[in-house]
């Protein structure tokens, strides 16, 4: 009996491998919404902290990670060397200068400047 249905045809399956090739592309993009961001800063002036993934603060974060949650401590066979922590450098993102605050060198605070309520 023939089939009805175009399940089994070239184009159907040529369809399917580029809707699954899509969607590994849309869930695997480094710059999607939920991956990385293009330029990484810290929040300056004007700005609160966001989401950062921990890649990007510093070049070895599983080492860190496993010296902070103790992976590897009780190892004594063959003990954990200790991770060395390298940072990376980022800058601050300012969106509004700051008035620089002026203070006078000689700063003296002289008592009975306040009025007194009595």
């Amino acid at each position: 009996m023939a089939s009805s249905r175009n399940k089994n045809t070239s184009g159907n399956y040529a369809l399917e491998q580029y809707s699954y090739n899509r969607q590994i592309d849309y869930s695997t993009y480094l710059n999607s919404s939920c991956g990385q961001a293009h330029l990484n800063h810290f929040a300056g002036n004007g700005l609160l902290m966001g989401k950062r993934p921990h890649t990007e603060l510093s070049h070895n974060p599983t080492d860190i990670e496993g010296i902070l949650y103790g992976i590897g401590s009780t190892n004594l066979v063959n003990p954990m060397p200790t991770p060395v922590a390298q940072l990376k450098r980022l800058n601050s993102l300012d969106i509004c200068d700051r008035t620089p605050v002026v203070i006078p060198s000689p700063l003296v605070m002289q008592s009975g400047q306040r009025p007194s309520l009595w």
